[in-house]
């Protein structure tokens, strides 16, 4: 594992998270959370971390092509800034984590997922496509507890994030691991909530499609440490 201090890619997050759609603010006329493949399987065994990631990624974009925007356009759609979600993050927003839609292969709750996502691709089909990435950084880190993450959890991108492992440029289809143990502060593993983050690249590295990250909130009450649930928080498209 690496500690790093600094995550690569910051500049591109700006440009490219914006340009992946990451300004979007709720709403039925609001993009839908992007698709995307990234992950296999993450899982906690024990106190340790497993994070599967698939051998063929993909993420959902739109067909515009970003090296044709000027300037004047990207820096109209910055700054960034601090993505977060609103508060009732147990609930990300609306609904409630029950009523959420689920990641159909994993059975994490999306992130402002919801029966609109259908009528909006509709309308939008020919803006979209599936595009091959990468992912240049990987991440994981200790949220804070289960009040602390309902109160003020972050949004997709790593902005408010201080990210306690990452890796550069993981190989696709690699199964990595984390000591949980090691990423709470105190004796053990400390109930509440942890990130896995993803920085995802085109295939050849020249567009950033930001980052997207899965949530899970651990729990102690059966002896050992159970992974309760789950958030897939991804970029509007």
């Amino acid at each position: 594992m690496k500690r790093r201090s600094f995550v690569r890619g910051s500049a591109g997050l700006a440009a490219g998270g914006a340009l992946a759609g990451c300004l979007g603010i709720g709403g039925s006329n609001s993009p839908p959370p992007r698709k995307s493949d990234v992950f296999d399987d993450v899982a906690l065994q024990g106190t340790t971390l497993q994070i599967q990631l698939l051998s063929e990624i993909e993420v959902e974009t739109r067909q515009q092509n970003q090296s044709n925007l000027g300037g004047g356009a990207i820096a109209a759609l910055l700054p960034v800034g601090r993505a977060r979600a609103a508060k009732g993050a147990a609930g990300r927003g609306t609904g409630g984590y029950g009523s959420a839609p689920k990641h159909s292969h994993h059975g994490w709750a999306i992130w402002h997922g919801g029966a609109y996502s259908d009528d909006w691709r509709d309308d939008h089909d020919d803006e979209l496509r599936m595009a091959d990435a990468s992912v240049a950084t990987l991440g994981v880190a200790y949220l804070g507890t289960d009040d602390e993450y309902e109160n003020d959890a972050p949004g997709p991108g790593p902005g408010s994030v201080s990210w306690d492992e990452t890796w550069d440029d993981p190989e696709p289809g690699t199964d990595m691991t984390a000591d949980v143990a090691a990423l709470s502060p105190g004796d053990g593993v400390r109930e509440g909530w942890y990130r896995v983050g993803t920085e995802l690249v085109s295939a050849d590295g020249s567009t950033n499609y930001g980052w997207q990250a899965v949530d899970m909130e651990v729990d102690n009450g059966l002896g050992e440490p159970q992974m309760d649930k789950a958030w897939y928080v991804k970029p509007r498209v």
